[in-house]
């Protein structure tokens, strides 16, 4: 289990002493994350100084000098070559790398890397512009804005100096543009040993926030990722796109490649993707913001996590075929009725129910109801809604009398029903996921069901019922049909959380 998860849940009103402590200094690190302060080091790093940025150049050596005073200022432990920041590579090229020691003597050995790639494309050429040519390219976006949210990251991580058990290391990636060769050459000749990373995060390009819409790539790569990240997600409340999709387009894939769990934020691509136009006043700032707080509640319940999963070797072939996410989240059709008939909403009133369809070899079929008539009453009970019709429907465990007016009037008469298959008391389908163990996915929302009215949705994935967490089908089962007219849900969608109050029908516990 990732330690962490019932903090966000619970209310910091009856936490623990400890809880609070923890919950208060873990905001204050999110709150020294700026707007301002992301912008004047984006603002740098995009500088027509730097020409580009481009690996191995005058520039890049420049921007390299300009972010190891950074990891100075801040006060981070190096990690590089002989004691000093930096790990040269291909000549000129450098990564940059910093380390905050984890306070458990055990888990400290333990890692989470969380990186970027600093290098840009220079003056753009053929193989890596979309042009014009040989013009600076600045790279705002790629990745000024992923290099400018880790030292944001790293600024308030470091204020966390003690409060997370496993280490933390902060990479900031040369030659990502050439090949991913930064983040290579470290995996090759890794100055901590790589055995001992146990989760890679990757930022690049997160400055163009839209409709507050983040990419998130690589939970698949471990158990519970997902759930991780959707439980950190309060604070700014972004809509989280989860991707099952791995490729080598960023350095998270080359930790992917060697079977350690990687994550990667992203905010998409735009027509300003390697091209001079990419430059700072084009970057969502506030959005780089959430972004980073995000990255810091992320990393620490990573790195305060009592055990972390394995990495899951079924990612490696969900990442190349989309159809597995679809055939996985793909709603399932509509249950067939119960008693088999429509009727016309809009005429229902205190006369009853008009029937608009009845099918062939149903109940309603069998006890000879026709279009037209009219159904006044169910067990002695007079009907004049469509959701309690709908609502004895799907709850009705014993054959019902139904009255019935025929289309040209008269009295009524009775018919007797028995409704086909088991009562519907919550209103949903719902399979497991392997990539996410403690939930379960909605496949199904049963029309006018209480799961309907209390607004949940296919694909909606179900945490906890009344605050209790589950690992088996059974046990969520067994919280769903407990003896009370009310529930309460934990329920995630698009990576926030919601608390959904389900209001049962008045029908026996049944599947």
């Amino acid at each position: 289990m990732l330690r962490g998860f019932p903090v966000v849940i619970v209310a910091i009103g009856f936490a623990t002493s400890s809880q609070a402590t923890e919950l208060a200094a873990r905001l204050a690190a999110k709150n020294s994350v700026t707007a301002e302060e992301i912008g004047s080091h984006a603002a740098v790093l995009a500088n027509d100084t730097f020409e580009g940025r481009e690996a191995g150049s005058r520039g890049g050596r420049a921007a390299a000098g300009y972010l190891v005073e950074q990891f100075e200022k801040i006060g981070l432990d190096p990690a590089g070559i002989d004691g000093g920041y930096t790990q040269s590579f291909n000549g000129s090229m450098r990564n940059i790398l910093a380390i905050l020691p984890g306070s458990d003597p055990v888990l400290s050995k333990e890692v989470i890397l969380i990186g970027a790639h600093y290098d840009h494309v220079g003056y753009g050429t053929r193989s890596n512009s979309f042009g014009p040519l040989g013009r600076i390219h600045n790279g705002a976006d790629d990745n000024a804005s992923g290099t400018s949210a880790l030292l944001e990251a790293a600024q308030g991580l470091k204020m966390l100096a003690g409060a997370h058990r496993r280490s933390i290391l902060i990479a900031l990636w040369d030659g990502e543009e050439k090949g991913l060769l930064g983040s290579q050459h470290w995996l090759l000749e890794p100055t901590v040993a790589r055995s001992r990373i146990r989760c890679a995060i990757n930022l690049d390009m997160v400055g163009r926030l839209r409709q507050n819409k983040l990419e998130v790539y690589g939970v698949r790569t471990a158990p519970d990722l997902r759930r991780l990240i959707s439980m950190q997600n309060g604070t700014d409340g972004l809509t989280l796109d989860y991707l099952w999709k791995m490729q080598e387009d960023s350095d998270h894939y080359n930790f992917f490649r060697y079977s350690i769990p990687s994550l990667m934020f992203h905010t998409g691509k735009h027509d300003d993707y390697h091209r001079p136009s990419d430059d700072t006043e084009k970057l969502n700032l506030d959005g780089v913001q959430s972004v980073t707080r995000l990255l810091i509640d992320v990393a620490v319940d990573l790195a305060d996590a009592d055990e972390l999963p394995a990495f899951r070797v079924e990612s490696a072939r969900e990442g190349r075929d989309e159809r597995q996410r679809s055939t996985l989240e793909a709603p399932l059709a509509a249950l067939p009725g119960r008693l088999g008939l429509t009727w016309k909403a809009e005429e229902t009133s205190e006369r009853g129910l008009v029937v608009s369809s009845v099918f062939r070899r149903t109940p309603a079929a069998t006890a000879g109801i026709v279009v037209g008539d009219r159904i006044v009453s169910w067990n002695g009970e007079a009907l004049s809604s469509n959701q309690r019709f709908q609502q004895l429907v799907s709850t009705e465990t014993e054959p019902a009398t139904l009255a019935i007016v025929g289309r040209i009037g008269g009295e009524p008469r009775e018919v007797q029903v028995t409704l086909e298959g088991p009562p519907i008391r919550i209103g949903i389908t719902w399979v497991r996921d392997e990539a996410e163990p403690r939930c379960v996915l909605i496949k199904r929302v049963v029309p006018t069901s209480p799961a309907e009215r209390a607004g949940l949705l296919p694909v909606d994935r179900i945490y906890a019922v009344n605050d209790e967490e589950f690992t088996t089908g059974e046990d969520f089962e067994k919280l769903l049909f407990q003896d009370r007219r009310k529930l309460e849900l934990t329920v995630e969608r698009d990576g926030k959380i919601l608390r959904v109050p389900l209001v049962l029908d008045e029908a026996p516990a049944g599947s």
